[in-house]
């Protein structure tokens, strides 16, 4: 556990994925009330809640795109007073409890003195919201953006795995690579506007869920990476 900033604090964890280890990124928000919201839960331990413990209650547990939901309901089960608030894929993949709230186009926003929220809309394979915690000026992402500087695992095997997830773009600062069809943005004129919301915003670190944190000219890169968006 790492305090990042005021009231903002970073957990690092790893999965294992055909050899290699890919990094994760658990973030953690202390509430003007005073409890937590938690994004992207890493895999859950006694330790770790025990860390979690000392700061502060959790209220939320935040699943915000399709695809990191494997210890969502670890966490739920050893807090089960939280409010789960899912990407709008989720329920389709998992039995949630009565009470979760979705994050899509009719999503209101609890958080506002806390979070700046933003759904990437009609990308249906991610469902992806990103947020800006404003006391930090941190913008808070799960796949939309990595940043991947790792060297090359010893095994074969696993070198190999490696190079092909290289070649198909998981490399360096880089856009999620499936973003790059333009079949998956259903609504690319829709898709551009929350592109351009977030360029607006004020952020001077990109705290990703894979590899390392951006914490220069952050928004100079994020406007690099999306930009390709705006021109569709």
């Amino acid at each position: 556990m790492h305090k990042l900033g005021e009231d903002i604090w970073i957990h690092e964890d790893t999965h294992s994925m055909g050899g290699n280890e890919l990094r994760l990124r658990m973030t953690i928000v202390k509430l003007t009330n005073g409890r937590l919201w938690i994004h992207s839960p890493t895999p859950f331990s006694d330790e770790l809640k025990d860390l979690v413990d000392q700061i502060g209650q959790v209220q939320y547990l935040v699943a915000a795109n399709n695809l990191h939901n494997l210890w969502l309901l670890d966490w739920y089960q050893r807090y089960p007073q939280a409010t789960l608030v899912v990407s709008e894929g989720l329920p389709k993949k998992l039995t949630l409890p009565d009470g979760c709230v979705l994050m899509d186009d009719t999503f209101r926003n609890p958080w506002s003195e806390d979070l700046t929220h933003q759904l990437l809309f009609d990308v249906p394979f991610f469902n992806e919201s990103v947020f800006l915690h404003n006391k930090s000026n941190s913008l808070i992402v799960t796949d939309i953006i990595q940043n991947y500087s790792d060297p090359l695992p010893d095994t074969m095997g696993a070198r190999l795995i490696a190079h092909l997830f290289r070649l198909i773009g998981f490399k360096d600062l880089c856009i999620a690579p499936p973003m790059k069809f333009g079949f998956l943005r259903k609504d690319k004129t829709n898709f551009a506007e929350a592109i351009q919301v977030i360029d607006q915003w004020d952020f001077d670190k990109i705290i990703v869920t894979h590899g390392n944190i951006i914490d220069a000219d952050a928004n100079t890169v994020f406007y690099d990476l999306t930009k390709r968006f705006l021109a569709d």
